[in-house]
């Protein structure tokens, strides 16, 4: 059975397939509703952090250093990692 790939990465805009049981919980979301892999879901919760103001520049930029990065980024996100990596401003 093949499965279509129903979402978008919000961090890195891979393809991929998400089911039925997890689009439909509406309590907590699982990471799989909202990135394509573990590691793309952690740095959506430091940017999440981050952007909201709940996590300071400095801290998120130390939890960024722990990530698995992957290969490419959303426009956006890389303009908000950009942003945390490099305090002076220039990336």
């Amino acid at each position: 059975m093949t499965q279509k790939y129903n979402a978008a990465c919000s961090i890195c805009g891979q393809r991929y397939h998400v089911c039925n049981a997890c689009q439909g919980i509406k309590t907590q979301k699982p990471w799989r509703t909202v990135t394509d892999t573990a590691a793309c879901y952690q740095i959506y919760m430091t940017l999440h952090g981050y952007a909201n103001g709940a996590i300071r520049k400095e801290k998120a930029r130390k939890m960024l250093h722990e990530c698995v990065f992957p290969n490419t980024f959303q426009p956006h996100i890389r303009a908000l990692i950009d942003e945390i990596m490099h305090p002076d401003g220039n990336a």
